[in-house]
């Protein structure tokens, strides 16, 4: 089953006990509301279960801490023990984990002249190269954007790197035709969009891989 389907089976499947669930409601069969405040958590256990079997290009700790979330929410509700407030902390400091661990995998020491480089918190960036060794670089958004302009690059015989982190904000890269883009990362409540024209990989063709880091937020990648 593709990926697509499989999200437009859930999408629809949710949509469908919903209409389903206020229906009987109307006829006083249930009470649908009681059943939404008490198990609404089972949505983000049900996403994190099908996030851990289809993983594509997430990672299975980012899965697997959703479901605890939506577990302890559960709980909560079920139980008189309020996890609340131990739940919002937990949540920020997987995401800070997330973030450092991330780009410290993916570290890399890249030449001033032809990177880029940025951090945009609470702002807007706008960024355009015209190295003739482009080699990548690292760019984080804050409760902000960014657009990153490389048409007039050219790019490293070695290729580029690019760690990308958007949080609860937006990214958009647009990058030189013809060349081949490989994206990967953590998505977090969030993802990215390769909307690039697919160019066959081969000893001639340039390559751009980008590390994208999506908490709340989004990666558009286009040329």
């Amino acid at each position: 089953m593709s990926n697509n389907l499989s999200k437009r089976i859930w999408t629809g499947g949710l949509f469908l006990f919903i209409g389903i669930g206020i229906l009987l409601h109307q006829f006083e069969i249930w009470d649908f509301g009681y059943i939404a405040r008490t198990w609404w958590p089972l949505i983000l256990i049900i996403f994190g279960f099908v996030q851990l079997i289809n993983r594509k290009n997430s990672s299975p700790v980012v899965s697997l801490m959703i479901i605890i979330i939506g577990g302890l929410f559960l709980l909560n509700q079920l139980t008189d023990i309020n996890l609340t407030a131990f739940i919002w902390p937990l949540i920020f400091i997987f995401i800070g984990l997330a973030i450092i661990f991330s780009r410290r995998r993916h570290h890399k020491v890249f030449d001033s002249n032809h990177s880029i480089e940025a951090f945009s918190f609470f702002s807007g960036t706008n960024l355009r190269s015209q190295s003739q060794d482009f080699q990548g670089g690292e760019v984080m958004t804050v409760f902000g954007g960014a657009e990153i302009d490389l048409r007039d690059v050219i790019i490293s015989e070695k290729g580029a790197n690019f760690d990308l982190t958007s949080v609860f904000g937006g990214i958009e890269l647009i990058v030189p035709e013809n060349v081949h883009v490989e994206i990967s990362g953590l998505p977090i409540f969030g993802g990215w969009e390769d909307k690039t024209r697919k160019v066959a990989k081969n000893s001639d063709t340039p390559i751009i891989k980008i590390n994208c880091v999506a908490i709340f937020g989004g990666v558009e990648v286009k040329d």
